[in-house]
């Protein structure tokens, strides 16, 4: 767009220095040294430029000064739409037949006596309708709501004759058209002594730029509407013209309005240069800005009147007598300079704020994405806030009092498109000590209580209005550690509401997803359900009320060893060294769901647990396990030996299948075949030696004379111990501990409600944030989980 802009610039340089003289040589505003405030004012001059070039165009179609001081007079506060109407007619005019000859003729020759030479002709009867086709039409100003209050500026009406081959009317018989209106109250409200005055309030908070505030806004909304309605009073002809050169097999062109001045130029001088034109002696105006002056934009105004008016000259001229009569093409010229003229603002306001965008570009040196903005803001904060309140990276290690971590775990915001490597996201924290504990659900019938140190973490998301920005939740794990991590959203003061848990061990590395689901803000919420019902206002707060919690996003951590010490009735860090121990519990744990109950220590009755050494509770433990482990390891043994022995005697079966497929014995031999592979089958059932079962299967086929029958198989069924042994699996996980706390529990603190925590921050921020930027976010989890693990 800004190419196309500038081809049509350079073509009306030529008229700029037809009207301002070659003692002057402005030039473009981005080769013109210049100030920010003469970006306004170079917007104000092509603006106010432009609105008055289309009061000029509708002054050629009779909205003239003293039309509009009458208009004025007669106003008193009421609105001012110009109005469109029109009306065609077709009626049947007559009939015709007439009779053509074709050019050609045919010679016929008759031999005999005489020769006789005769010639024939093939006439056409042809029959012809003839239509007159009229219209009518006018443009007027009316008051307020009532179109006869009106004052017309013009109104003509054009006739014309078509020719059909059939008595089916070329248009309908009579059509009046919707009026085409648009309103000119705030164009007219520009006017100070019938002199376009247009200006920027750049006092305005909402007033931005040249090119975002909003007096230009409300300069191309009319722009737009203006557009509209010109293209739908050129439709109103180009239907009329299409029409008559379907009938008449021409084609009448409109002619080109590129002579027409459009006093719409982003054009700037160098005041330096004419401060040496005055020293010089030379006459010229003097003046501080490099915007042109109000003489400056009479004279292109004067140009816009004068090649407006030979354009429509020249037009005219080149369109046949019919039904687009010379008014009607000073309609049509009009219109289309309009267009033009609306379409050449809107391109040279953009054409400021691109010239803005493009040296902020040149002075930072490269575009700033929304990767860079967020990077200054955070730079921004680091600043400005305390360092009780300066942000910090949400990363945290998981450990126990000083011991080395057991993995780590953050929320990163996803940066990979842009280059750079995923960074945690920064937050501002509040740590609360000793908080009340907290509860949530593992079932109908079991519940877990926790405590420890809770944080609460607040985050903003810069962006621009069409970033997407992504995050994650990456959490990793080291050798021989593991924790589980339970992720959710905060229920109440004491409720935690589980969604998801994972536990993290032996160096592996999950990616989570992290969804932002943004929320109106307090203000726009506000303005949506004023007009809603008592009853629709009231399910809107307790619905919204719900989407203000569920911003609570949360995240607890559980470490295993700990935990493990604690149902084990072990001391403290007594698993610490204990590596192979810590993973043969896990092991049994998470794999084999056996109960604490058979695994931990348990003191004699008469002695007292404290009085115990470590090594004594660690030996317990260890022998436990073994215990377990044997017992486990024997039914593996013996169901992989009922797997090895059902196989075998699969095996064999099979062999006697064979060999009783190619042998041909009698009725008698068959039972006698029958009774021994009876006896193979009890045998192997019996046997725990093989051997014996391949000596009484061993048989050749000289035994059978005759093709043996098909034997039934009968599979043992294992469905009955597989059942009997996920029973035993489903009571070991009833006996798992119904509650599992911290070994430490510090001082108890003022209990804070988190719940209450999104209300808070919402009551605040609409007094605080008058822009109403900040939005509520509700981050929900993705579906795509990735779980990296090395070997």
């Amino acid at each position: 767009m800004q190419l196309a802009f500038r081809q049509k610039l350079s073509n009306g340089l030529s008229a700029v220095e037809r009207v301002l003289g070659t003692a002057r040589n402005p030039r473009m505003a981005d080769e013109v040294e210049h100030s920010y405030d003469d970006k306004y004012l170079l917007t104000e001059f092509m603006t106010g430029g432009g609105l008055g070039a289309v009061m000029t165009d509708l002054e050629v179609l009779g909205l003239t000064g003293d039309k509009i001081q009458e208009v004025f007079a007669k106003a008193q506060n009421r609105s001012i739409t110009l109005r469109f109407d029109a009306e065609t007619a077709c009626d049947f005019v007559k009939k015709e037949t007439r009779k053509v000859e074709n050019p050609t003729s045919l010679k016929t020759e008759v031999s005999g006596s005489e020769n006789l030479n005769i010639k024939s002709k093939i006439v056409t009867k042809i029959t012809e309708y003839f239509w007159n086709l009229s219209c009518t039409y006018s443009l007027s100003v009316y008051l307020g709501s009532d179109p006869k209050d009106s004052f017309l500026l013009l109104n003509d009406s054009s006739s014309t004759q078509l020719k059909t081959s059939t008595d089916s009317s070329p248009s309908p018989k009579s059509s009046k058209r919707d009026p085409i209106e648009i309103s000119l109250s705030w164009l007219l409200g520009l006017l100070e002594s019938c002199k376009m005055a247009f200006s920027i309030n750049r006092n305005s908070k909402t007033c931005f730029t040249p090119r975002r505030n909003p007096d230009v806004e409300k300069v191309l909304e009319f722009g737009n509407l203006l557009t509209i309605w010109c293209s739908k009073v050129v439709s109103f002809f180009k239907q009329l013209r299409d029409l008559e050169n379907r009938n008449r097999r021409t084609q009448s062109q409109w002619g080109s309005v590129d002579g027409v001045l459009i006093p719409v130029i982003p054009l700037l001088e160098d005041v330096n240069r004419n401060h040496l034109l005055i020293e010089s002696g030379e006459s010229i105006d003097t003046k501080t800005e490099s915007v042109l002056s109000t003489s400056d934009q009479v004279m292109f105004q004067e140009e816009h009147r004068r090649s407006l008016a030979e354009t429509i000259s020249r037009v005219q001229k080149g369109f046949d007598a019919g039904i687009i009569k010379p008014q009607a093409v000073t309609v049509l010229v009009v219109m289309e300079v309009m267009t033009n003229t609306v379409l050449a603002i809107e391109q040279a306001v953009d054409y400021v704020e691109s010239m803005l965008r493009n040296q902020l570009i040149a002075a930072i040196g490269k575009e700033v994405t929304a990767v860079d903005f967020r990077n200054y803001m955070d730079f921004h904060n680091r600043k400005i806030f305390a360092k009780d309140f300066e942000t910090r990276p949400f990363s945290y290690a998981v450990r126990t009092n000083d011991h080395s971590p057991d993995g780590f775990f953050s929320i990163e915001q996803v940066r990979q498109e842009s280059g750079e490597i995923d960074q945690p996201v920064l937050s501002v924290v509040k740590k609360i000590e000793g908080g009340s504990p907290m509860k949530f659900s593992l079932n109908a019938s079991s519940k877990v209580t926790f405590t420890g140190s809770q944080y609460i973490h607040s985050v903003i998301n810069y962006r621009f209005s069409t970033d997407v920005a992504n995050y994650n939740l990456v959490a990793s794990g080291r050798q021989f550690c593991g924790y589980v991590m339970v992720l959710g959203r905060i229920g109440g003061s004491d409720s935690f509401l589980p969604e998801h848990a994972i536990i993290i061990k032996d160096k592996s590395t999950l990616t989570i997803p992290l969804l932002m689901e943004e929320v109106p803000s307090s203000k726009q919420f506000k303005s949506a359900v004023e007009s809603l019902s008592p009853e629709q206002q009231r399910f809107a707060k307790a619905y919204r009320s719900m989407q203000l919690e569920s911003t609570l996003f949360g995240c607890c951590i559980f470490e295993l060893r700990p935990q493990m010490e604690r149902v084990l009735s072990l001391p403290v860090d007594s698993l610490i060294k204990e590596i192979k121990l810590t993973q043969d519990l896990t092991d049994l744990f998470l794999t084999y769901q056996i109960s604490a109950d058979l695994l931990s220590y348990q003191p004699d009755l008469c002695e007292d647990p404290s009085d115990v050494a470590t090594a004594v509770k660690i030996e317990a433990v260890k022998n436990n396990v073994k215990a377990v482990q044997e017992i486990i390891q024997k039914a593996k043994d013996e169901e992989l030996k009922e797997l090895e022995r059902i196989a075998e005697a699969e095996r064999y079966r099979n062999r006697i299948k064979k060999k009783k497929s190619r042998s041909k014995g009698g009725g008698m031999q068959r039972v006698w075949c029958a009774e021994v592979m009876d006896e193979c089958a009890e045998a192997m059932d019996e046997c725990e030696e093989l051997e014996c079962c391949e000596k009484m299967c061993e048989f050749d086929d000289d035994d059978f004379e005759n093709e043996a029958e098909p034997i039934t198989e009968c599979d043992e069924d294992p469905s009955a111990e597989e059942a009997s042994a996920c029973d035993e699996r489903s009571n070991n996980e009833g006996s798992v501990n119904d509650e599992v706390v911290d070994k430490e529990r510090p001082a108890k603190s003022k209990s804070i409600d988190l719940s209450s925590i999104p209300q808070q921050l919402e009551e605040k921020f609409e007094k605080l944030d008058p822009d109403d930027a900040l939005l509520p976010t509700i981050i929900r989890i993705g579906t795509n989980w990735t779980l990296v693990s090395q070997k």
